[in-house]
């Protein structure tokens, strides 16, 4: 909880920040007259918002020959800042529900729900037209199978740090409404994980 407080504490005052250094330069292009009709480099008028609903079915069997499945439900909300048109920064939240259901013996099984939630802060450059380029840091407490007691299911938590650096592509091309996808490479995997290294993402944006 301390690493998730830091990061709010650390994301509200960029946020803070950056609107007093835009403002300044928008000043210095424009007359009084101008500044006083134009809204466009106001702190609302930089934000842009976006996100991604996770849905997905797991079924099969485990190492152990022992059925299981993992039904997933997941949002991710953000929210971005421009500092310039190219440059955005924010926050971007995640919350995970997982329902696990598998054999705890054969023929015995039993479901668990499972709560993860995290939160990142994010960088994204617009480097060509609708391409950008995405960095993440996120800390997530994640939710786990820690073992069985009383022939049911105990779940256990940690917390982690994922890094994340890759790229992506938004449809916005002019419009407030787009949907982009994007593929990051997770450098802090842990060793000897079947996780996979490789995010693949698939949200929907407004105002980008």
């Amino acid at each position: 909880m301390k690493k998730i407080l830091s990061i709010c504490i650390l994301t509200l005052a960029v946020l803070m920040f950056l609107p007093q250094q835009a403002e300044a330069q928008v000043k210095k292009k424009k007359s009084d007259t101008d500044e006083y009709f134009d809204e466009s480099g106001g702190f609302k008028h930089r934000l842009w918002y976006g996100g991604s609903l996770i849905l997905n079915f797991q079924g099969g069997t485990n190492r152990f020959g022992f059925r299981e499945s993992v039904f997933t439900l997941g949002l991710t909300p953000m929210v971005g800042y421009k500092i310039f048109d190219e440059l955005s920064v924010g926050p971007r939240f995640t919350i995970l529900y997982q329902y696990y259901t598998g054999e705890i013996t054969p023929g015995l099984s039993d479901g668990i729900n499972l709560t993860s939630y995290g939160l990142g802060i994010f960088a994204r450059y617009k480097f060509f037209q609708q391409f950008f380029v995405h960095g993440e840091v996120e800390y997530i407490e994640q939710a786990f199978i820690q073992g069985v007691e009383d022939a049911e299911w105990v779940s256990g938590r940690i917390g982690r740090e994922n890094y994340y650096f890759g790229a992506g592509y938004n449809s916005n091309g002019g419009g407030p409404f787009g949907y982009e996808i994007l593929v990051l490479y997770n450098f802090n995997v842990p060793e000897n994980s079947f996780q996979n290294p490789f995010d693949f993402r698939i949200g929907f944006t407004y105002n980008f």
